[in-house]
């Protein structure tokens, strides 16, 4: 399945999106992507604030290869990690 036409790269499978997400916030903090499980709240067991979060995003954007819509993003999509990959996931899938 892929886009051959426009020459983009096909949607990325949940698993690669997980591992992305997962990779970039062991990058931001340091830390071994093996311990950070979808469960973890980004502010409060990780320390993110506002600022870490738009880094996060950019990140994520640079290497997926798609503009977050900063219109549909609700606080709700930052509560965990797994949160943010339930969004980061729709995102690429309306980008595709």
């Amino acid at each position: 399945m892929s886009d051959a036409t426009t020459g983009a790269a096909p949607p990325a499978a949940a698993s690669d999106i997980t591992g992305v997400v997962v990779g970039a916030l062991g990058q931001m903090l340091g830390r071994d992507p093996e311990g950070i499980s979808a469960q973890l709240r980004l502010f409060e067991d990780l320390s993110f604030d506002s600022t870490s979060v738009l880094e996060l995003l950019i990140q994520l954007e640079a290497e997926l290869g798609v503009e977050f819509d900063t219109d549909t993003l609700e606080p709700t999509d930052f509560e965990t990690v797994g949160a943010l990959i339930t969004y980061v996931a729709g995102q690429v899938e309306e980008n595709a």
